[in-house]
């Protein structure tokens, strides 16, 4: 069976937190069983900030996915979420936490992570060629190294599988797992300033 087409939509000019549920949709539509689970849907979904007013509608509908930012006046569910706590959900309005709506948007909002190696891939392609980004980067994981790229300038950037690929496909901020030593490098304060742009450029558009 082909897997469905479903495109996600951002509004013109999006908010910090519309462009993050869209990456973290368009992550998911990578994922075979999340979509399925997108194209399944046509409810209308209000994710919230338990700690701000940020706010964003999601309206699932055929082969496409709209966000927006606000609160819609007819959501089928309200979602109040830790943002900074991958999207874990603090209360629910207009459901019970565990029904079926909530269960799959949730999955939808915390898709399986890639493998770091792909995740660097893919990081590696949407920003090899931004202004001042290294000529090569190494990421090394254990015992693994995955050269993209070749030539000096060089960056070097070693972690955990699970805290690497979390950091390259754009779902932690890079500046916080270097400054927490969850990730160590090994390059330029230029080069490091240039890396969390590029971080950010994946995280909001990926």
């Amino acid at each position: 069976m082909t897997d469905p087409a479903v495109s996600v939509v951002l509004e013109d000019d999006p908010t910090p937190l519309v462009l993050s549920v869209g990456r973290t949709l368009r992550a998911g539509a990578r994922d075979p069983e999340s979509l399925r689970l997108m194209a399944s849907l046509r409810e209308t979904v209000v994710v919230k900030s338990k700690d701000d007013p940020q706010a964003v509608t999601i309206r699932f509908g055929e082969a496409r996915i709209g966000v927006g930012h606000g609160i819609a006046s007819d959501p089928h569910v309200v979602l109040t979420v830790d943002l900074a706590d991958g999207f874990a959900v603090e209360s629910v309005d207009g459901a019970e936490p565990d029904a079926p709506l909530v269960t799959k948007v949730l999955r939808l909002l915390q898709p399986p992570l890639p493998h770091w190696r792909d995740a660097a891939s893919r990081f590696w392609e949407m920003t090899s060629r931004d202004p001042g980004m290294p000529r090569e980067l190494v990421v090394v994981c254990e015992e693994e190294e995955l050269v993209l790229g070749a030539g000096l300038p060089r960056y070097v950037l070693s972690g955990e599988a699970e805290k690497l690929a979390r950091v390259l496909s754009g779902t932690d901020l890079f500046l916080d797992e270097v400054y927490t030593g969850s990730l160590a490098v090994r390059g330029t304060m230029t080069q490091l300033s240039v890396m969390a742009g590029a971080s950010l450029k994946v995280r909001f558009h990926a």
